[in-house]
């Protein structure tokens, strides 16, 4: 274990390369580096309309999941070069986070604001985050979208079937002459 007055002399070091401001301003500054965000946006291009799939049950495609990992291990990799860049371990990140926290605990000092650069930091993990970050991809505000909707068993023409659609929820009925089993094409405008 790392003593205290080592932990003090980290933190005053990071504090210098972030302009005296958080020790842990580094760290958030790498994720915010111009081509890690061209990496995150080239992974949502690539993978969007993946995200355009029609969900009438509330369910979601598995695919889905193994793009959220993979955008998962994303993170965790650019975190390793960041901490690397930095000079520090994975252990030693950690070790210095604990410091941090019991500071503001024990102290009521806030000034490094560790739960918003942990929140900020681990935003990745977040799926209903990383969905909204793949819809917004997929879509434009106001746009109006075709899609093709398989009528559940169960149900038939005249019944009003939710159906979830980019993130959001819609309700469509079914149209004459449709039955379990039958798809039929709907518009719909997309909206946040």
């Amino acid at each position: 274990m790392t003593s205290f007055d080592d932990l003090d002399r980290e933190m005053e070091r990071l504090k210098a390369m972030s302009g005296g401001g958080s020790s842990l301003e580094p760290v958030l500054r790498g994720f915010h580096d111009a081509n890690f965000q061209a990496c995150v946006q080239q992974f949502a291009a690539e993978r969007a309309s993946a995200f355009q799939a029609t969900c009438p049950d509330g369910s979601q495609p598995l695919i889905w999941t193994e793009y959220h990992k993979e955008y998962r291990e994303m993170f965790e990799s650019h975190l390793q070069t960041i901490l690397h860049a930095l000079d520090m371990t994975e252990d030693s990140f950690h070790e210095l986070c604990g410091y941090i926290q019991e500071i503001e605990e024990n102290l009521g000092d806030d000034s490094e604001n560790l739960y918003g650069y942990i929140k900020a930091i681990t935003s990745s993990e977040e799926y209903d985050s990383f969905l909204q970050l793949m819809f917004g991809e997929a879509c434009m505000e106001g746009q109006t979208q075709e899609i093709q909707v398989l009528v559940p068993e169960g149900m038939g023409p005249g019944q009003l079937l939710a159906v979830d659609y980019l993130g959001q929820r819609y309700e469509l009925y079914i149209p004459e002459g449709y039955g379990a089993g039958m798809t039929f094409c709907a518009s719909i405008a997309i909206h946040s």
